[in-house]
């Protein structure tokens, strides 16, 4: 054997290998794979509803401890329920012949440095990494949450964050493409309202509107949900195809003389 064939075996088998990957990125990717697995079961789920009543059922969708995920090793005297998430969908339909889906998991709050530490672990089980927490002590009495959307089995992240303690609402909303990992415009508006809004007005750059109200879905499967866990709910605004976000109004009733806002 030749220097020369030595030379291509090696480069085969480098071909077939997977070099420099460290276990924590190893262990995260294959999360996310099986969430879009879950994803992909709650989205069916919740579609199947929606053709059998009329209306869509997006509160409490599987998605925590079902449709394929892995179970997370529970360590003594921590409570089962920290080492999951608690998955919601906030709204799910169909674009141009595609089921999608937005999903908020919510983990709740470790109260110990035991219990952070399980958590942390499990959260990377289920391919889920909170953005700037270094130490998991720093988890210790926050709510983390993580919204994503799912169109056919792609999965991609919309925000993350943390609600800690009693904080103030903050009102936001964030501006993707539907779909994962493209460069579309910015058609799906997912955000959060104060419980005391009677709902918002989504307006797109062509300059039409979409008015959405609570306890009312609509046609393209946009919602406002509240979520046991959040201070704030949570709303969907979808645009038409053909454009994109503009900005988001937010709809607050009239208060009763000499009421003040909550």
């Amino acid at each position: 054997m030749t220097h020369r064939d030595i030379a291509l075996l090696l480069a085969e088998a480098a071909d077939e290998a997977e070099i420099g990957i460290a276990p924590t990125q190893a262990v995260l990717r294959g999360g996310r794979r099986r969430r879009a697995r879950r994803w992909a079961v709650a989205t069916a789920t919740a579609l199947v509803i929606a053709g059998s009543s009329g209306a869509l059922a997006v509160a409490g969708l599987p998605g925590g401890d079902g449709g394929g995920s892995r179970e997370v090793a529970v360590a003594p005297s921590v409570s089962a329920d920290l080492l999951k998430p608690r998955s919601t969908a906030l709204a799910v339909g169909r674009d141009e012949g595609k089921n999608w889906s937005v999903m908020l998991e919510l983990w709740a709050p470790p109260q110990n440095e035991k219990e952070a530490r399980a958590q942390l672990a499990a959260m990377e089980e289920f391919g889920m990494r909170p953005d700037g927490v270094e130490r998991a002590s720093e988890l210790i009495g926050r709510t983390t949450y993580f919204v994503g959307r799912a169109v056919e089995g792609a999965y991609g992240e919309i925000e993350q964050g943390a609600f800690g303690g009693k904080p103030a609402v903050v009102l936001s909303e964030t501006a993707v493409p539907l779909e994962p990992d493209t460069d579309g415009p910015a058609r799906l508006v997912v955000g959060r309202l104060a419980k005391y809004d009677a709902g918002v007005i989504c307006t797109w750059q062509d300059g039409t509107t979409t008015d959405l109200r609570r306890n009312k879905h609509g046609s393209d499967g946009t919602a406002i949900t509240s979520v046991e866990g959040s201070p704030a709910d949570w709303f969907v605004c979808l645009a038409p195809e053909d454009t994109a976000y503009e900005s988001v109004g937010h709809i607050v009733p009239p208060l009763p003389r000499g009421a003040q806002k909550p």
